[in-house]
């Protein structure tokens, strides 16, 4: 390809369209490790306890006029990084889509739950996906599916 077009070389894949990649001997893992560490900073959950579930079990979240009402900003910035997050973490996009419907008037539960979901980051940091090495390079085989808007 380098002959047909104009190329350079930026050597090993670490970083691409927000997803992080650390070489290790069974393959590649690919994280988020710094942009979810990046949200908890922004919000100060660097130092909360991590939780092991992204949503309490069996919690209905309701608009209650009666709760204390949260300033809408913070919470949809919150909401807005955890959203993103969320498309590259489909295991926090049921709680994310739950916490998202409270935007217009998020009260004190819901900024529980948010933070809920952050405290879940915090647990599951270092977590990524594996791209195992291939002995026989014809034996390996990526399906990938996508949308195309027109």
């Amino acid at each position: 390809m380098m002959n047909e077009f104009e190329m350079s070389d930026l050597g090993n894949l670490t970083y691409f369209l927000g997803m992080e990649f650390t070489e290790v001997a069974e393959g590649f893992v690919m994280h988020h490790k710094k942009y979810a560490s990046d949200i908890l900073k922004r919000f100060n959950m660097m130092n909360c306890n991590p939780s092991s579930s992204s949503a309490e079990t069996n919690v209905k979240l309701v608009i209650n006029e009666e709760e204390e009402p949260m300033d809408p900003t913070l919470f949809t910035q919150i909401v807005g990084s955890l959203r993103y997050l969320c498309n590259r973490r489909p295991d926090i996009a049921y709680a994310v889509g739950i916490i998202n419907r409270f935007m217009s008037e998020p009260r004190v539960s819901h900024l529980l739950a948010a933070k809920r979901v952050m405290r879940y980051i915090k647990g599951t940091l270092h977590y990524g996906i594996l791209f195992p090495k291939c002995l026989n390079e014809k034996s390996m085989e990526l399906i990938a599916y996508f949308d195309v808007c027109r």
